[in-house]
């Protein structure tokens, strides 16, 4: 072994041991380690149910314990590209992923679309509002109040949000009435804490949000297509990661994305 490969395989379980940052979301504290053939997942915030419900699933199969972390893709991106030790990645759009990719920092041939969704405004429950819901009239229906999205600098729904706004021709009005919070899962919990009027999100975490209405759902041709992505990180080629990797991909696996809302991926 090169005194490179040695110097990063104790690099990594160096990481792998430590109680991480909060930011990072992984708590391996006391008995609660990553062990060499656990699989540590980064994944979008978006998808914390439905990944957690793979995690377990694919435990009970195989045995493996898989680890997630989560937070808005761009955060996760730019944790793995300083050296984090994911082993694979799932990203609520493709431009963090082929980012990564282009800094060669991803397995090769392993980038594939997993998943889909659609693109709602929601307003926390027993709150008034149009029906149907005109978007054009947004901003007068707004008022002096606040709209919550991602913050589009890093965070997926948060650039989806500003596509369709700027489609609706509605994000120069709106754009200083906008909270911009750090993932779509902060902005849920926003407005189901009744802080702000209205809210974008994505239809799935509409689903499984408390206290809230659906206003309406944005055109689809406002919006790129939401393609939710996965790769594996370069170098973490090991046997759980694959089996892990395959099951996302599998029938099984894209089962239950479906029961969560999402809209079949794959390649």
């Amino acid at each position: 072994m090169s005194g490179e490969m040695m110097r990063q395989g104790i690099f990594r379980t160096f990481w792998r041991s430590l109680v991480l940052p909060v930011a990072l979301v992984i708590l391996l504290t006391g008995s609660v380690r990553a062990a060499e053939n656990d699989v540590i997942v980064f994944a979008a915030a978006s998808t914390t149910d439905v990944v957690s419900a793979l995690a377990k699933e694919f435990e009970k199969r195989t045995g493996f314990t898989v680890i997630p972390s989560f937070a808005g893709s761009g955060t996760l991106a730019r944790q793995i590209s300083e050296g984090a030790p994911a082993d694979i990645m799932i990203s609520a759009n493709m431009e963090w992923l082929n980012y990564l990719d282009q800094a060669g920092f991803l397995g090769a041939e392993s980038l594939a679309k997993i998943a889909s969704n659609n693109l709602v405004l929601v307003v926390p429950e027993g709150t008034p509002f149009p029906d149907p819901f005109e978007l054009e009239k947004l901003p007068s229906i707004l008022g002096q109040g606040r709209l919550a999205i991602g913050n589009p600098a890093h965070v997926p729904a948060g650039n989806y949000a500003k596509a369709a706004l700027q489609s609706l021709n509605l994000w120069d009005q709106l754009e200083s009435r906008l909270v911009l919070l750090p993932n779509v899962r902060a902005v849920l919990a926003l407005v189901e804490r009744g802080e702000v009027p209205f809210a974008i999100i994505y239809e799935t975490d509409m689903r499984l949000g408390k206290n809230i209405s659906l206003a309406t759902v944005f055109p689809a041709d406002s919006y790129p297509p939401i393609s939710y992505g996965m790769a594996k990180i370069k170098d973490n080629d090991d046997h759980s990661t694959n089996l892990f990797y395959d099951f996302v991909l599998s029938p099984d696996g894209q089962e239950i994305f479906r029961q969560f809302g999402f809209i079949g991926g794959g390649n």
